[in-house]
């Protein structure tokens, strides 16, 4: 089976989309998430980690990660990663051989194309560098194309945009910024005038400036924290994600609270929606200047724009779309996966050289036109052919005029060939750092003032050869050492990248992205979105006047710990599809990336534990603020929708008994099913006629069914073992319960008309306990929860017959009761401690997680189907 291979190398995470018989879909490269960290982990022997791996290795040994090299390309400067000098393009060179392993093992054959994304705004130096990476990773002809017109491309497949209509490309990732207007030219886009970009601003950022803010708050509490105490790195780390996490939950919470659980010191922050916006609104102000300035310089106006996309995983935050609407006036489109939509306009790009005939060159236009194709005839040849081979002559491009003095059109096409393995990997750059350069610090000072300011467009990293400092906010600083080109750089890359299984709605790692209908942002009247909420504001340093930084506590060497405990996994709004749109009127937005069918859902108010504690079972429509009470005795505990949605099952707990009720949807008709049952959940049957539940019988839980209007139950299990959780089949004939087999709980199907005990076998007991069996509405998949330590679980999934168990979530919490939606595209659980339990949504293959409950809010036992 051949495929085009389409890469975004980005500088917090990495994805990858493949483009199969002309439909194109996200690649899952994580074990929880289609896309990884884009990190680099130097293990004390020399070897390395890539990506999910390097960031679990990271947490406890901060300084042998590499983050954010993506930043530091062309910088001469290397980057000191465990005692070892790096380029930044060896590192990235790593990485994308890491993706290549991984989706070769993924597909069982190397891509037969393959496109790799870069800014646009990086001039022919910074371009020659990734060449050069693209030649250590030994990656064979590799196409490139820019960030912007990857994500042009990826928006066409979804909306039309006609020949001759002009879109500007807002493109707001984890690390940099990239603004860029381009016309429809027959399948492909031109550019028009010059792209303008901010390196040095994503994502990332507005996460330091949320970290900034969090220290600040802590003031003189955090001060004698120890930088050597192993705990102490551990708990920042968590720190640092809560602070993420926050941050992603502001896009559609209007308040959230950081919990901080430091050594010797715990308490919860809270942050507002218009904190944060103070905070990032400068930063944010110079990308629309940076757009305005692309506009001007292709000489439209914006009346001359059909639309303005949206792209990156950071482009979801609301004040984005509003800033962009009052500025342009135009319909502002956002991607249904902002942040795979770069990887996916390049998947989309490899169909230009996958056989289909050449284009011919793009006809003279009216404005400044710099060609983003290159030449019909420069096509990408196939991996299959030896390496080695020489690498292409590139012709010097013409003299485009544009506003601003004219300049070579920078060939966006870039035919990279292998060339042999490069013995001087580690050199950092095609030129050795200038003799006089002075390295960074290799133990930099902590919560250091400005240390989580947002970086300004006024900040431009060094030129090449200048022996200026690194920039701040790279993988890692470093002193330069003699001998730099040392094999350190050449370690040889952890060997047999592992492949990871395809998620819930997938197989060979394709995650369910295909290409979808994007969404219109409707502009709306809004307060002033620059005025501060009352507090100091974080503003970006030497872009404008009278900006001030956060006062941030100096803690000695910590900061090792802070940047480098992770990496911010940007969480995207994924806006539903709509078919329905054209060029001239792209479709409405919808409000919330996921399914919005109604949940059931457990309140509890009161005291932490029954009997002080009170719980009712309330209806929620994901996204939304109001709950619907259905019933509240105080003591109803998990809903259980019927198949047709129509009626409701409950466990109500009485003190010392169990009893389980129905009643209608609305709460009206309760009618009482049985007593003394346990405590824990029932299970309707596939005709909506029966309900399974666990009953104590001498001393042991055994499973029985009941139907409905009848009062004498049918046992299933006679057998000693601890068992629970039944959860009925959706073609009726099993039921999936936990049965405790060999001291372990296991999730085993059970015949409903022939219960041979314990059934077959779904978890496999080196596994590890999992319990809470939940189907996908479908019956071929099956969500659970695994316990994973003390105290600690992750939900995970695996098909019915028990092959492709795979994680779908990964956090420090404990997590449990999953329930899939009724289109069996997203999870809904329970995260945190029981008993202050919040619900949680994840899409089946672990991305684009979002918190539904509110701050300070106790709410469990959700039921989506």
């Amino acid at each position: 089976m051949q495929y085009g291979l389409g890469v975004d190398l980005g500088t917090t995470q990495t994805a990858a989309a493949v483009r199969v018989d002309g439909q194109v879909e996200v690649l899952r490269l994580g074990g929880r998430r289609a896309e990884i960290p884009s990190l680099v982990f130097v293990k004390p022997d020399g070897g390395l980690l890539v990506g999910d791996a390097a960031e679990r290795r990271g947490l406890a040994e901060p300084a042998r990660l590499a983050r954010e090299f993506k930043r530091r390309i062309g910088d001469p400067v290397p980057i000191l990663v465990g005692g070892a000098p790096f380029s930044a393009h060896a590192l990235t060179a790593k990485l994308l051989r890491h993706v290549l392993d991984t989706v070769t093992q993924l597909q069982d054959a190397p891509p037969a194309t393959v496109t790799v994304t870069h800014p646009a705004n990086w001039g022919p130096y910074k371009r020659e560098q990734l060449d050069q990476a693209i030649r250590l990773a030994d990656a064979g002809p590799v196409l490139l194309r820019t960030e912007p017109e990857a994500a042009a491309l990826q928006h066409a497949t979804a909306r039309r945009i006609a020949p001759g209509e002009a879109v500007a490309v807002y493109d707001l990732g984890g690390g940099t910024f990239d603004a860029a207007v381009l016309r429809r030219d027959g399948d492909d886009f031109v550019l028009l005038g010059e792209p303008e970009g901010v390196e040095q601003l994503g994502g990332a950022d507005f996460d330091e400036a949320v970290f900034g803010h969090v220290i600040e708050v802590l003031g003189s509490k955090a001060e004698g924290l120890d930088p050597n105490d192993p705990e102490v790195v551990t708990a920042l780390a968590r720190l640092r994600r809560d602070c993420v996490e926050a941050k992603e939950a502001l896009s559609f919470d209007t308040e959230v609270m950081i919990p901080v659980a430091l050594p010797g010191l715990h308490t919860r922050i809270r942050l507002n929606r218009s904190e944060l916006e103070a905070m990032i609104a400068p930063s944010l102000e110079d990308t629309v200047a940076a757009m305005h300035r692309a506009l001007r310089s292709a000489q439209l106006a914006p009346a001359d724009l059909s639309a303005v996309l949206l792209a990156g995983g950071s482009s979801r935050i609301p004040l984005v779309a509003q800033l962009l609407s009052t500025a342009f006036e135009r319909p502002v489109v956002a991607d249904p996966h902002p942040e795979h939509s770069i990887a996916m306009g390049a998947a989309v790009a490899t169909a230009a050289t996958s056989g289909a005939a050449a284009r011919p060159a793009p006809p003279a236009s009216d404005g400044p036109v710099s060609p983003v194709r290159g030449p019909a005839d420069t096509l990408v040849e196939p991996l299959t052919q030896p390496h080695g081979t020489a690498h292409a002559a590139t012709a010097v491009p013409p003299v485009v005029p544009g506003v601003g003095g004219a300049r070579p059109a920078e060939e966006d096409t870039t035919l990279v060939t292998p060339g042999p393995a490069d013995a001087g990997a580690a050199q950092t750059g095609s030129s050795p750092a200038p003799a006089g350069a002075q390295g960074g610090e290799t133990t930099p000072v902590a919560f250091r003032r400005g240390t989580a300011t947002v970086p300004g467009s006024g900040e431009k990293a060094p030129e090449p050869g200048t022996g200026a400092a690194a920039p701040a906010g790279g993988a890692a600083t470093a002193t330069p050492a003699s001998g730099a080109a040392g094999g350190a750089a050449t370690a040889t890359p952890a060997s047999g990248a592992a492949g990871v299984g395809g998620g819930a709605l997938g197989r060979r790692g394709l995650s369910a992205h295909p290409s979808g209908p994007t969404a219109a942002w409707s502009p709306e009247a809004a307060p002033n979105p620059f005025a501060a909420p009352g507090t100091v504001v974080q503003t970006v340093p030497g872009g404008r006047s009278g900006r001030r930084t956060k006062l941030l506590i100096t803690a000695g060497a910590i900061v090792v710990a802070v940047l480098a405990a992770g990496t911010a996994t940007a969480i995207a709004l994924n806006r539903d599809k709509d078919s329905s749109g054209t060029g001239q009127n792209p479709p409405a937005v919808s409000a919330q990336p996921f399914p919005t069918d109604a949940m059931l859902i457990r309140v509890d108010t009161g005291g932490d534990l029954p009997p002080s504690r009170k719980s009712g079972v309330y209806q929620l429509t994901p996204g939304g603020d109001a709950r619907t009470k259905v019933v509240d005795t105080g003591s109803d505990v998990l809903p259980e929708w019927s198949h047709d949605r129509k009626r409701i099952a409950i466990t109500r707990n009485l003190g010392d008994t169990n009893e389980i009720w129905v009643m209608n949807a609305d709460g009206s008709d309760q009618q009482k099913v049985i007593g003394n049952v346990t405590g824990g959940r029932t299970s309707w049957s596939a005709d909506d006629k029966k309900l399974a539940f666990i009953r104590v019988v001498d001393k042991v839980p055994q499973m029985f069914v009941i139907t409905l209007g009848e009062s004498k139950p049918r046992q299933l299990t006679r057998s000693s073992a601890a068992k629970d959780d039944p959860a009925w089949s959706p073609d009726g004939k099993s039921i999936a319960y936990w049965v405790d087999v060999d001291g372990v709980r296991q999730i085993y199907l059970l015949s409903v008309d022939d219960p041979q005990e314990p059934g077959q076998a779904v978890t496999s007991g080196d596994d590890g306990p999992a319990v809470d069996p939940a189907w996908t509405p479908d019956g071929k998949t099956i969500a659970y929860t695994k316990q994973t330590g003390p105290g600690v679980s992750d939900i995970w999934a695996v098909d019915a017959d028990g092959t492709d168990a795979h994680q779908v979530t990964n956090d420090p919490a404990r997590e449990m009761d999953p329930t899939w939606a009724p289109d069996g595209t997203w999870l809904a659980f329970t995260r945190g401690e029981l008993n202050k339990p919040r619900i949680t949504v994840v899409k089946a293959d672990g991305s684009q997680e979002q918190t539904l409950t509110p701050a300070d809010a106790r709410e469990g036992h959700p039921c989506w189907s």
